[in-house]
């Protein structure tokens, strides 16, 4: 019988918790690698205060915090992106050379782009695979669309060196998983003759959970962690340019905000708003009445909200944006719109149409089967086994 793979990850912060898309997503992955008999271990900065007992894998936690924004400030004249310098953490280092020397690893996992840095020490003794949540230069260039000078050209000069790292990591590394088949054709056009391959999010989909019945008719629920820049962004959008004219539409309706950072979202004056903060589950916001929102003007890789969406049979409102990777086009799993009065116009036509409402909660759960956690680790198999025979393993 063969022995079972030897997987060291690499994050720049503990999942577990499991708070918000990004440690979700990790910890979904992690525990179903798990799950599939690897053996895996995970090295990450965070509080060694933060219980990861009931993580399915095992952790270590190194007792140190990224570097501030203020301390990396001269990397955004010189030097590597102020956003990866922020995790070059000798620290960090020396805990994942310890561990490569303890472990002997067959492969390396390592998570997102703010961790090459790590590339040029590990890839001559580990098999690497380099996993890209999103693609970082573009998410800063929509960003900067987003703000007006000087801001706007700061993050275009910081989107500019971000793609040049990403092109030099992904040559680097072993193989790249991008998050989706959209992402990776980017990263393809940024990393000519790197080996790009797709590593879809895992979502555990189960039965649709009896939510709480939220107060509205219908209820509108807008999840995330709100304290990310582009969901902070386009939930702010939303308050300020969609929700006046939809209250107008539908005057019974209640937005529901939950999620780090909803208790402090500006503008604070609308009517019928609640902030619920930071909830231990969203299952408990997941009203079968309700219509999830996801107003995303800048981002990339995919939004776990949608997925939950699925599960729970709700439809879905979101921007081309928000459903890229998970959606090919409006209609397919979710309405989509982009301007103000197109956005309050497709959430109106969802809440007034039950069989757009049932087509699009249809097409959605059809998509669930491509993130089934056993699926993808066996997808995630098969993607350490490329890295090990690019390596010569």
């Amino acid at each position: 019988m063969a022995s079972p793979l030897r997987l060291l990850a690499v994050a720049t912060k503990s999942p577990w918790p499991p708070v918000g898309g990004g440690s979700v997503a990790l910890h979904t992955l992690l525990t179903a690698l798990s799950g599939a008999g690897m053996e895996v271990t995970l090295v990450a900065p965070g509080p060694t205060a933060r219980d990861d007992s009931a993580a399915g894998y095992r952790v270590r936690v190194v007792p140190v915090a990224p570097r501030t924004w203020a301390a990396v400030a001269s990397h955004l004249a010189f030097g590597l992106p102020a956003a990866v310098a922020r995790f070059s953490l000798p620290l960090l280092e020396r805990a994942v050379a310890d561990e490569v020397a303890a472990l002997r690893p067959d492969v390396l996992h390592l998570e997102q782009l703010h961790l090459s840095w790590l590339l040029p020490a590990l890839t001559p003794v580990v098999p690497v695979v380099l996993r890209q949540q999103n693609v970082e230069s573009l998410l800063l260039r929509r960003l900067a669309r987003l703000r007006r000078a000087p801001f706007s050209w700061l993050l275009r000069r910081e989107a500019a060196r971000l793609a040049d790292l990403e092109g030099r990591a992904c040559r680097a590394a072993h193989v790249v998983a991008a998050i989706s088949a959209v992402d990776a054709a980017r990263l393809r056009e940024l990393a000519p003759g790197a080996s790009v391959t797709t590593l879809p999010v895992p979502f555990a989909a189960t039965a649709p959970a009896a939510g709480a019945r939220l107060a509205g008719d219908p209820p509108l629920i807008a999840l995330g962690s709100f304290d990310w820049a582009p969901n902070r962004d386009g939930v702010t959008w939303f308050l300020r340019s969609v929700w006046p004219g939809l209250r107008r539409q539908l005057p019974t309706a209640v937005l529901h905000l939950a999620g780090p950072g909803s208790d402090t979202l500006l503008p604070r004056d609308r009517p019928a708003v609640v902030r619920h903060g930071v909830v231990p589950s969203a299952d408990a916001l997941l009203d079968p009445r309700g219509i999830v929102l996801v107003p995303l003007r800048a981002g990339s890789g995919v939004r776990l909200r949608i997925l939950e969406a699925w599960a729970a049979g709700i439809p879905v409102v979101t921007t081309p944006i928000g459903g890229e990777g998970l959606v090919a086009g409006d209609g397919d799993g979710a309405a989509l719109a982009e301007t103000p009065q197109a956005f309050a116009a497709a959430v109106a036509a969802v809440a007034a149409d039950g069989a757009l409402r049932s087509r699009l909660v249809a097409r959605g759960r059809l998509r669930l089967g491509d993130h089934d956690p056993g699926t993808v680790a066996a997808t995630a198999h098969a993607i350490y086994r490329q890295a090990m025979a690019a390596a010569g393993r």
